[in-house]
């Protein structure tokens, strides 16, 4: 009697043990859960300050991919045509400048009268300025003038249609750009100085590389000329010793070696001519870039954005 109790009180047991385990499954299934999703979303105005921060910083490859990831999430925010002119300008600061010109050219192509397309003409005329190729551009610098003479890129461009001459050694033209600056521009003030400034490379100290190459008939006079003394010691002792054993060696009957050393003695006496003129190039190119260094122009183009004005290109120069 007692076994056959027992057995059914444990019976018993697993059965409620069973309801509750059932009830309880019942109860987990019928609450509702949180949704867990692993989908990143992006919005346009925070896309668009991640792309400017790495602009920012100087990360202009990671700076251009996500311009071009805001571009191709947002194609209809009115920010796109600014991403893409800050991508061009991107290229610019990093150096490469043909890709710079080809975005710049798209958007001056899409619409030639809009405020973008006057942008990327005088970005365009800066790449070539920053690549040294001055004759293109100072062709963009003048389309500007004739193209969009609306009085603030006018300004901009005729203070660096000054600078492109100076680099060309075109002092006086120069200093008629400068003078053309209006008085009120920002840029008044520090054109003025420049238009005087900028006549004084007509009177830099240069050297006549003739008198050079005339001084060098004597061996070393024309480095001493430029003041490279240590080269000029050298081509004396060098070109000396060589006169002197070719000299020696007809003395003692020795053609054969004297004609060898008065052959190889007219090399390096042509040489110390030719050093000799070649160096008084340098000088002058050095006179000329240590002026214009001391007129330091330092350009930053920034395009900037926010949210509630509209784009604009600002361009400050530092001295």
């Amino acid at each position: 009697m007692i076994s056959g109790g027992t057995a059914i009180s444990r019976n018993l047991k697993i059965a409620r043990n069973v309801c509750f385990l059932s009830l309880l499954t019942l109860v987990i299934l019928w609450v509702p859960r949180p949704v867990f999703s692993g989908q990143v979303v992006i919005d346009a105005d925070g896309q668009f300050e991640f792309a400017r921060s790495f602009m920012e910083k100087g990360d202009y490859g990671r700076a251009i991919s996500e311009y071009e990831r805001f571009i191709y999430f947002f194609p209809e925010e009115r920010r796109v045509s600014l991403a893409r002119e800050l991508i061009g300008l991107c290229y610019l600061d990093d150096g490469k400048y043909t890709d710079a010109r080809n975005v710049f050219a798209k958007t001056y192509r899409a619409d030639p009268d809009s405020p973008m397309a006057k942008k990327a003409l005088f970005l365009t005329g800066e790449s070539y300025y920053r690549e040294g190729v001055y004759d293109k551009a100072e062709n963009f610098f003048g389309e500007v003038l004739e193209r969009y003479p609306s009085p603030s890129l006018r300004n901009k461009a005729l203070y660096r249609l000054g600078w492109t001459r100076m680099q060309e050694n075109r002092w006086r033209e120069a200093s008629e750009d400068f003078k053309r600056v209006e008085t009120e521009s920002s840029l008044f003030e520090k054109s003025r100085r420049l238009s005087v400034e900028s006549l004084k490379g007509e009177d830099l100290p240069y050297k006549n590389p003739t008198t050079a190459g005339v001084m060098a008939i004597v061996p070393g006079l024309g480095h001493v000329y430029v003041s490279r003394y240590k080269d000029a010691l050298i081509s004396f002792l060098l070109n000396g010793l060589f006169i002197w054993a070719t000299v020696e060696a007809f003395n003692h009957d020795q053609n054969v070696l004297g004609g060898i050393l008065a052959f190889f003695e007219v090399g390096w006496y042509s040489g110390n001519i030719y050093s000799a003129v070649n160096a008084t190039h340098k000088w002058n190119r050095k006179v000329r870039d240590d002026f214009r260094k001391g007129l330091f122009d330092n350009v930053d183009l920034r395009l900037l954005s926010s949210g509630k004005m509209p784009a604009g290109l600002v361009v400050s120069f530092k001295f």
